[in-house]
């Protein structure tokens, strides 16, 4: 067998390449950390891993949603206190404008413009937006502002209408129409002529009454659906008589009408000249049937969920309608306010309306207690999450983290292996077949 003098260099430069690369490599597991730099190292664990790293990736994003949740849910809350706060001054003001105790038509006037001004506030609140531009109370349309003034069908106007005789007329707000009993009261002041009341009940049957000092003078006797006219003669209209017009309206229903009457009248206490043309009018109807409102809801009335678990979503929100709509009569509170206002405006407000604000103070309350029930969850969750990504993390580590203890000595043996395979090169270097020629 020939031996000759590069073969044993040649081995010890391949020992200490050896030596060098295994010792690179627990190096680069020292700095990494990791236990293995490669899939190929072990199939298996890098699965592992990557099954660990992607349920921790998902928690991470349960959590920014639970923190996305609460924030919503904590302006949202804000906001329904201040609604509460300006509904509570709405119940002292409107407690104020039902008494009959120093109450006149210029301070319910007053209180009704408050009232007025503080709608305006709800609306506002009613639209508010968090941060990303989101309407807070626009169900899944967060991009459309839930709540505006129906400008094509506003509320009846008070305008100033001339009579037959050429004499500046007014025109009386109208009295809260619709299902139920409506009644306007009218003195006679001066003498004219004939008093008409002209109606139009639409397509669904309501009653008409008119009384002259309590006593009925003429009716529509029962029900009846379209238009018409009641008249009472002048000779039955002595100065000072009390005029009743009652209205019986039935379910759904909405009705308009107009009274006529040429001499002085005074309806709730406001006064009107000669000539006066005097206008009680209903919520007009939509095509379907229902009373139209003075404000409309654009927003869904489906309420957006979140994922905040592996298996549970919870509602960073409510519609606009579960909020400010009455789940009994289906009216807003906007509306409400609105109509309470009316009544203000024509001395003759009524408890039944100011029900309708205690209702919708109660409504809110309850909306406002289940956010606080909501982040409360989300906090229980977010601690379940954060047990469930320490767990993760610790299966994880155990699959993929290097032993650090472990490593270290199997450094410190690959070192002293290159130390000795380059003493060992340095010393087969030196020899020579040549020396022993």
């Amino acid at each position: 067998m020939r031996i000759s003098t590069t073969y044993p260099q040649q081995f010890n430069i391949n020992s200490m390449f050896d030596q060098q690369s295994k010792l690179n490599e627990t190096q680069l597991k020292i700095s990494s950390g990791l236990k293995y730099l490669t899939p190929a190292e072990n199939p298996m664990a890098a699965a592992s891993a990557l099954g660990f790293e992607q349920s921790i990736g998902e928690a991470n994003q349960l959590q920014d949603n639970i923190a996305t949740a609460n924030q919503r849910l904590s302006l949202e809350e804000t906001t329904l206190a201040s609604v509460i706060d300006t509904i509570q001054r709405l119940q002292e003001l409107g407690l104020q404008g039902v008494s009959d105790s120093g109450n006149s038509v210029v301070a319910r006037n007053a209180i009704a413009t408050e009232f007025d001004q503080l709608n305006q506030h709800l609306i506002g609140l009613a639209n508010t937006r968090n941060s990303n531009g989101e309407y807070l109370f626009a169900g899944t349309k967060s991009t459309v502002m839930p709540f505006s003034q129906d400008n094509a069908n506003p509320t009846v106007a008070v305008t100033a209408p001339v009579a037959a005789n050429g004499t500046a007329a007014i025109t009386i707000n109208a009295a809260s129409g619709g299902t139920g009993v409506t009644e306007k009261n009218y003195t006679i002041g001066s003498a004219g002529g004939d008093f008409k009341v002209s109606y139009n009940m639409d397509t669904v049957p309501d009653k008409m009454d008119v009384y002259v000092n309590d006593q009925l003078m003429v009716s529509t006797k029962n029900p009846v659906s379209g238009s018409g006219t009641l008249s009472i003669p002048s000779a039955d209209l002595p100065l000072g008589a009390k005029v009743k017009v009652v209205v019986s309206g039935g379910d759904s229903s909405a009705w308009r009408f107009n009274v006529n009457y040429s001499g002085g009248i005074t309806e709730d206490g406001a006064a009107a000249g000669a000539g006066t043309v005097v206008e009680a009018q209903a919520a007009t109807t939509t095509t379907d049937g229902s009373i139209r409102t003075a404000f409309i809801y654009s927003g869904s009335n489906t309420q957006r969920s979140i994922q905040v678990g592996s298996a549970r979503t919870i509602t960073d929100g409510d519609t606009g309608t579960a909020v400010f709509v009455s789940t009994s009569t289906g009216q807003s509170l906007f509306d409400t306010i609105k109509n309470f206002s009316n009544e203000l405006k024509a001395n003759k407000p009524t408890l039944e309306t100011l029900q309708e604000l205690d209702n919708a103070f109660t409504q809110i309350s309850t909306v406002r207690s289940s956010i606080g029930a909501r982040m409360n969850a989300l906090d229980k969750q977010k601690l379940t999450n954060d047990d469930f990504i320490l767990n993760t993390k610790t299966a994880l580590s155990q699959v993929a983290d290097l032993d650090y203890t472990t490593a270290i000595t199997n450094l410190n043996a690959q070192q002293l292996s290159l130390q000795a395979a380059q003493q060992s090169y340095a010393k087969v270097q030196s020899m020579s077949l040549f020396k022993y020629f």
